[in-house]
């Protein structure tokens, strides 16, 4: 009997051909064989947020991951403040100011640094997340498609798109928010990288919520279809201390040790398998 997939979500073409099996994901692996968009072709479990309620996802991602070891918090925290002052940075040499909304925006660690510059927003379909975040500002306790503000300078998303339901329309629904002229910016794993031509079915970046996966061509005509201009893609790094880059071995030596003491020991590091990506809207 022929396994059933579902469609693929940037060209709607039928019938994807079978990539592998990774104990990783929520299911098997599939590439559309009409534009070459990887994703999960059947789903297990309800790990996207939008159709249950925010408090029964966000209990479903957390027991899908009861296998891993967490970083602590403190260490989470500060270096995402580390990196969302270098998002910002690129951000602002493209636009300098106006109003900004982060789809997904966690705790509000960027918001927070943002703000500096930006009148800002955040959606965050994540009940305990999205309390955090709105210390910090204005937050929208949903998905992007139902959020009701519009005409944004800015639109920045960072390693949401792999998460949700239909990335289609994910970016339509940031396309219709932003002003003529705004910038969306996208941060995304690219599977078109040697750390998953290494590994396949092992790459880090395979875990049970991701059920997407883009490279520079799939994420620029889905851009396209939308009505937006990719501007540029490019290969990026991130902040990384001792205990974040042991915390992720641990996924794959659960007998690595923990290395708080050693939190601060930080450097900057390109694993080579994320892509940030620019685009405008006519």
């Amino acid at each position: 009997m022929t396994t059933r997939y579902i469609p693929c979500d940037v060209c709607g073409a039928d019938e994807p051909r079978f990539v592998l099996i990774s104990s990783g994901l929520d299911g098997p692996l599939v590439e559309c064989v009409q534009c070459g968009l990887r994703y999960v072709g059947k789903r297990r479990s309800a790990l996207t947020f939008g159709r249950d309620s925010g408090e029964a996802t966000t209990e479903n991602i957390r027991a899908a991951n009861a296998q891993f070891r967490y970083l602590r918090l403190e260490e989470e925290h500060r270096l995402a403040v580390l990196n969302a002052k270098w998002r910002l940075n690129l951000i602002r040499h493209v636009k300098a100011s106006g109003k900004l909304l982060e789809a997904g925006c966690a705790r509000g660690d960027f918001l927070k640094v943002a703000a500096e510059h930006f009148d800002v927003r955040g959606v965050e379909p994540n009940p305990e997340l999205a309390e955090a975040a709105r210390r910090v500002a204005p937050v929208h306790e949903d998905i992007i498609e139902r959020t009701p503000w519009s005409d944004f300078d800015v639109i920045a998303s960072f390693h949401v798109i792999e998460h949700v339901d239909s990335p289609r329309s994910f970016i339509r629904a940031a396309a219709d928010r932003l002003k003529p002229g705004g910038l969306l910016v996208l941060e995304t794993p690219n599977i078109d990288s040697l750390p998953y031509k290494t590994l396949k079915g092992r790459w880090r970046q395979f875990i049970p919520e991701h059920y997407f996966f883009f490279d520079p061509k799939t994420i620029t005509r889905l851009l396209s279809d939308c009505g937006l201009k990719t501007e540029r893609v490019t290969s990026i790094g991130k902040y990384a201390s001792m205990e974040f880059v042991m915390n992720r071995l641990s996924r794959y030596l659960p007998w690595i040790p923990r290395l708080n003491d050693l939190s601060r020991v930080t450097i900057r590091v390109n694993p080579l398998d994320i892509m940030l990506v620019f685009a405008t809207k006519p």
